[in-house]
């Protein structure tokens, strides 16, 4: 089964997560390793894995690549490009 050719994953560095060295480099390690390991999965299944800079990734558009020119609040769930027009989520829908 080929669902899913190709897999796109933040980049994500967690400078913020922990207050002190030692935490922060577990958790810089932790985070290494998983990355490192869905590559190595990736490529043995023949799948293409690409770490995304995660800069302004709420703020891009999809469809044509288009920025959102001002700063969208994290109440506002839905993005709407101004350039063609596309609406997607901004993530996952909170249950009520």
């Amino acid at each position: 089964m080929t669902d899913h050719d190709a897999i796109a994953v933040e980049d994500f560095r967690p400078k913020f997560l922990s207050k002190t060295t030692m935490a922060r480099k577990a958790a810089d390690a932790a985070i290494s390793a998983t990355k490192n390991e869905l590559v190595m999965m990736g490529r043995k299944h023949g799948r293409t894995v690409v770490l995304v800079d995660p800069k302004n990734t709420t703020k891009d558009c999809a469809v044509c690549g288009a920025r959102a020119k001002h700063a969208l609040p994290l109440s506002e769930r839905t993005y709407t490009c101004t350039a063609c027009g596309t609406v997607s989520s901004r993530g996952k829908t909170p249950r009520t």
